[in-house]
Parts: structure tokens; sequence; C-alpha cells
């Protein structure tokens, strides 16, 4: 939301926007170098360089990602993460499934670390 939508009071907006608002902040949080970004410690993602296998990158992918949802993005309620399958050896996607706490409306969206850091849109 922007700062003049703040200040101003704007209370009428549409789900759409909320959507975008929700997309843009989780888009924020999950490019955040974890202690490097922002002063709350668990704010962000970690690197994962020292972790070798795929397996356990992806855990902890999931993990990192659902802390970061339950705690700086309070819109949404998360129900699942789940990692898509991809031919590619070196590549993790994902689903995140979400409930919108203002409407009740289901939100999918999908996660893919290589189009940028992280990058979340809606499915």
């Amino acid at each position: 939301m922007s700062l003049l939508n703040i200040l101003s009071a704007y209370d009428e907006k549409d789900d759409t926007d909320d959507i975008g608002d929700i997309i843009d902040n989780l888009n924020n949080i999950l490019n955040s170098k974890q202690g490097y970004s922002y002063f709350l410690q668990n704010f962000g993602i970690p690197d994962y360089n020292h972790i070798s296998s795929r397996e356990i990158i992806a855990q902890a992918v999931i993990h990192d990602v659902r802390e970061n949802i339950e705690n700086f993005e309070p819109r949404v309620k998360l129900l699942d993460i789940v990692e898509l399958n991809d031919d590619a050896l070196f590549r993790l996607s994902f689903r995140i499934d979400c409930v919108v706490r203002k409407n009740a409306r289901s939100l999918s969206m999908y996660l893919d670390p290589l189009q940028e850091r992280y990058h979340v849109s809606s499915i």
C-alpha cells in the first residue's frame, strides 16, 4: 500500500490490489538476505551455500519461507508449501497455497528462486 493511501485513510481497495500488495510484500521479504536487509533477526532468507543436498535445500527453503510468511505477512493464512517437480537438476520451485484472511479467498502462488533471487507470482 502506498504511503499516500495510508495517510489519506483510503479504505476502498478491491481484492486485486490486496493480492498485488501481498505478492509485493512476499517478494520483498523473500528477496531480503537474512541478517543484512532488516533489523529483525529472522527477517528474510539465509544463504544455502553450506548445504550440498538438493533435498535438504528444498526442506530448508520450505521451512524458511513458511516461517517468514507466518511472521511477516499477517494478511494470509499459509496452508501449504509444495515443491514442484522439475527436470532440471539444480532448479527448485514451489507452490504456496494460502487463504487471504480479509475475504477467505484462496491464493496460490509460484515461488521460483531462479527468475530472480526469489520471485512470487499468483497462479
